[in-house]
């Protein structure tokens, strides 16, 4: 009886493992072409880039280019519960425009950024006005959309973790995050 047992324990294991083993879907071993993972590093203040095919996890350096561009593109700030564009703004800004309609080969994202006061969602609705503000104005400049995109932190990256004036300002900014281009 003990044998029997073992042999019926023994089929059962065989057969589960060759049922389990032989069903289901076939692997898919297609690599689609757009596929691709954006990695930043940022180490000693300088920002790195690396682009690749996520299955292969082969990555490529487009770092140095696109730090030169991150380096010619300035900041944008606001006026307390603000998202109208200044006079200084507005001068960053078309110099911000000329600069990527002559360099090819990156996109933007556009990231709205607030200071801590106020709650989250209010932050978050007002730096997405701020970012919206200057995606506008970038298109109607003659940047072209597919380059651009834009998003809201509100408060919850700040450039200056201090609690004071001086932080705040810093931090009422649009900042300009350079991708790889498409």
């Amino acid at each position: 009886m003990k044998k029997w047992i073992l042999w019926f324990v023994t089929v059962t294991i065989i057969m589960t493992v060759l049922l389990l083993s032989g069903s289901g879907c076939r692997p898919d071993t297609t690599v689609p072409a757009a596929d691709t993972t954006t990695v930043v590093v940022e180490e000693d203040g300088l920002c790195d880039t690396l682009t690749g095919i996520w299955e292969s996890d082969t990555l490529e350096t487009t770092g140095m280019l696109l730090t030169v561009h991150q380096q010619n593109l300035e900041d944008v700030f606001f006026e307390y519960d603000s998202y109208e564009l200044s006079g200084e703004a507005l001068d960053v800004l078309m110099k911000n425009a000329s600069y990527i309609m002559e360099n090819e080969g990156f996109r933007v994202l556009v990231e709205g950024h607030c200071d801590e006061r106020g709650t989250i969602d209010y932050n978050l609705s007002l730096g997405e006005k701020r970012a919206l503000a200057v995606y506008e104005y970038l298109v109607n400049y003659g940047v072209p959309a597919e380059r651009l995109e834009y998003i809201s932190y509100g408060k919850e990256r700040p450039f200056d973790p201090g609690h004071n004036e001086r932080a705040w300002a810093a931090n009422r900014r649009v900042h300009f995050r350079v991708l790889p281009g498409r």
